[in-house]
Order: C-alpha cells, then structure tokens, then sequence
C-alpha cells in the first residue's frame, strides 16, 4: 500500500500591516537576487519597504534604481535572462512606460515578478484605483493574480515566484493588488514563518542562462 501524505497547516505570525508592506514581506521572504525599481504612487511603498530590508542587510538582493519605468522592467529581463530571480513593482502609468518591453519578457519565458498597485489611466490626472492597467496589457502573455485583501496580496506574491519559476510555466507574473484600497490599507493578516515561505519558493535554478 502506498504511504499515505498527510499535511500540516502552518499557523502564520499575526500582523497589523497595509497591502505595500505586506508584499515587501513576502518579497523579503523570497529574496529575489535583483530588484529593479522606480517610484510611482501607489506603488512606492513597496519598494520603499524592501529597500530598507536591502539597507539593513535582511536580504542579499541588488537593488536597482533605474532613470524609468521602462529602464526597471529592462534591467529585470537582463537580470533573469541571467538567470537571476527578478523582482519589479509599478503602478498605472508605469506600467504603459513599460509596454513595450512587456512582451519582451513574456517572449523570452522570463519568470520575473512584478508587484502592481492598481491605478487609472486618465485626463488629466487621476490616481485612484482600477483595473485599466492591468486589463490593458491582458494579451502581454503576462499571469496576472488579483487579490481581494491584504492577506491575498501577501500570499500571491509568494505563489507568483514559484508559478514563474515553474519549469512548465516560465513566464512573467503580475502580483495585482488594488492601488490606496489594499497598498495603503492596514489589515490583519498572517505572515509565514521565514523557514516556511523559503521553503515553498525554493532556490531558483534556471533552466536557461546567458551566463552558461
């Protein structure tokens, strides 16, 4: 008779945070090897978050800042064509500075991960949430999570990095979560102990490299 497998939930650390800081946790967890950044609200408290996980020396990532948008989602396909685990974050009009190279990643199978804060396209300005980003770049090949509150924020970005990674995926993933809504909002929510959510993204060994 086969072993039966038997599994055991693991309780997380309750925390008191907003969706950006949850996310940067979960990045923080994952230690991508390059993080590629530009600041736009809403989305900059994530980066602003694991920066100062990269200045205490939590983490072992380069951290990259970039002259653009479309500069950051460039270093990352550079990065992971590399074969570094590669993280990104942007928001709404950072996004369509990144259009172009959009597809470059997905062409390319590059599992990288980038972080979205929801935000409008609109005339003249408008900062607030929806989804006309993200819907717009749909048909990029990109897999996009959207998430309901911060907890799903949190576990989405651990599950994009192993979705990326996944030898039959190996493609970009956007972590969605809604721009002020979830990026500002303070929420309970569990975190994972670091063993645990190391574990579930594992080391990432990419299946091709320029470097090989």
């Amino acid at each position: 008779m086969a072993a039966v497998q038997t599994k055991t939930a693991v309780k997380g650390k309750p925390v008191a945070l907003n969706g950006s800081g949850l996310v940067a946790q979960a990045m923080r967890q994952a230690n991508p090897d390059v993080v590629a950044v530009y600041p736009i609200t809403p989305q900059t408290l994530i980066v602003e978050a694991y920066s100062q996980f990269v200045a205490d020396g939590v983490v072992t990532t380069e951290l990259i800042h970039v002259e653009s948008e479309h500069a950051a989602l460039s270093a990352c396909i550079g990065a992971a064509a590399a074969g570094a685990r590669t993280h990104t974050a942007t928001a709404g009009p950072g996004l369509a500075l990144m259009w172009e190279v959009l597809y470059v990643a997905s062409g390319m199978r590059l599992p990288i991960v980038m972080h979205m804060a929801n935000r409008t396209f609109s005339a003249p300005l408008n900062i607030l949430c929806d989804h006309s980003d993200t819907m717009g770049s749909r048909d990029s090949s990109w897999i996009q999570l959207y998430a309901e509150n911060g907890q799903e924020a949190y576990d989405n970005a651990l599950q994009a990095v192993r979705i990326a990674e996944h030898p039959d995926v190996l493609l970009p993933v956007m972590n969605c979560l809604d721009g002020y809504v979830l990026s500002h909002g303070t929420e309970r929510a569990e975190i994972l102990p670091d063993d645990v959510a190391q574990s579930f993204v594992g080391t990432y060994t990419p299946r091709y490299s320029l470097l090989d």
